[in-house]
């Protein structure tokens, strides 16, 4: 009789452990990730097409982290230690993401998961001590939905005012930087192959949504925050920066992604602006979720915009972090960085005369007010004290350089562009 109680344990277990190992997926014998130093950012090769299931390349993603960047855990737990600057804060962060939580795509639940296994902080959240929980994890992923506070702008030309008469697109991306710099340690481009439809987003190891990226039909994309001052709510919300990646790896064109991300199915926390651009065109999403003249809609360059604010400047479109399409919420015209860095683009493309070459572009793009420093926002300078990334980007050519932030307190007052090469 005890001998039949033992081997009912055992078979007990065994089947535990199987039920597992195939909830997490089949594991195969070749490496989905690979993780390369670059020097100023981390090269990020995932291949979904071996086989292995989402967790388990989010988990060989974590571990190849780890590798590559053995203070990983330390550098991003001290960076959201120092956004949430409060153990109150901090638990407002997390309880915004368990609303949220719930409406990410399954998939990208799973490489959260897995990559969060690789971490040390299991499932209990500790705000600064160095490791990094799954609810970390998950608050990384969702920093722009939950914590936001960032600015950025962009800028494409295209048709005959392009040189090649393609489109040529610039995006900066402002965001806090951390008092160590700990965004700077952490840069990545990563490439996701996934049977016949690839992606690649610039953004920092470890965060698998889009903050700029494109996929393998020349389709790219960028976000920007665009605040409304309506009262914040996670209940039911989704995160735009993974829904952005879904529709990027399930659309081929610039309008079947602004048709999917503006969709009245899809609730966001924040109002926010997402930068298209594909070989023949771009446009700006606005995506204003606040009930407070409520509209979702692509501007175009030549779109009728809002009482005082001009653009003026055929086959291109610009954009700051505000909402200005006729009709739309008017948070352009009261807020001094807006104003500032909207007249400096339409200035300095204007300068460029009727036909903008490459480098051209990114004269405007990374101009600042000062000869002596690189300047703030509300001074008119597009690239300024809290620039991390400049992108200069030809989808047809898919000829991508990037300017990333150095590890350094010193201001770079020309930035140095990399060429990236991405091969889907």
């Amino acid at each position: 009789m005890k001998r039949r109680k033992v081997l009912c344990v055992i078979l007990l277990v065994v089947l535990v452990i199987t039920s597992n190992v195939y909830a997490q997926g089949p594991v195969t014998k070749e490496e989905s990730v690979k993780v390369v130093g670059k020097g100023s950012y981390f090269d990020v090769s995932v291949d979904l097409q071996k086989g292995n299931s989402h967790w388990n390349v989010g988990k060989e993603y974590g571990e190849k982290i780890l590798q590559a960047v053995p203070d990983y855990q330390s550098i991003i737990d001290s960076y959201l230690a120092e956004i949430a600057s409060s153990d109150d804060l901090y638990n407002l962060f997390i309880g915004r993401v368990n609303d949220i939580k719930p409406q990410v795509n399954k998939d990208y639940r799973d490489e959260i998961e897995g990559m969060a296994s690789a971490m040390s902080g299991g499932t209990t959240d500790v705000r600064g001590d160095g490791k990094l929980s799954l609810g970390e994890v998950y608050l990384l992923n969702l920093f722009p939905d939950v914590a936001r506070g960032t600015e950025c702008c962009a800028l494409a030309v295209y048709g005959n005012r392009s040189e090649t008469r393609s489109t040529m697109a610039a995006r900066v991306l402002d965001w806090t930087v951390g008092s160590k710099n700990q965004l700077t340690k952490v840069q990545a481009v990563m490439t996701i192959k996934n049977g016949t439809k690839s992606i690649c987003t610039i953004g920092y190891l470890g965060f698998i949504g889009v903050i700029s990226g494109f996929n393998d039909d020349k389709v790219f994309a960028a976000i920007l925050d665009s605040k409304t001052g309506k009262q914040y709510t996670s209940k039911t919300k989704r995160s735009y920066p993974l829904d952005i990646r879904y529709a990027l790896e399930n659309t081929k064109t610039l309008k079947e992604v602004a048709r999917y991300m503006k969709s009245v199915n899809r609730k966001y926390t924040v109002g926010h602006l997402i930068f298209l651009a594909d070989p023949d065109t771009a446009g700006v999403l606005e995506n204003n979720v606040s009930g407070t003249k409520w509209n979702r809609e692509l501007r175009s360059g030549d779109s009728a915009l809002n009482t005082g604010i001009t653009w003026g400047i055929s086959d291109s479109v610009g954009t700051v972090n505000s909402f200005i399409l006729r009709g739309n919420l008017d948070n352009y015209s009261s807020v001094k960085i807006n104003t500032a860095r909207w007249k400096s683009m339409k200035d300095q493309l204007i300068s460029k005369g009727s036909t903008v070459t490459f480098d051209e572009l990114k004269q405007v793009i990374t101009y600042h007010t000062s000869k002596t420093n690189i300047g703030k926002q509300d001074e008119g300078s597009l690239y300024n004290d809290r620039t991390q990334q400049i992108i200069l980007f030809e989808p047809k050519t898919l000829n991508l350089k990037v300017f990333f932030k150095p590890d350094s307190t010193r201001a770079v007052l020309t930035p140095d562009f990399e060429t990236v090469k991405v091969t889907f």
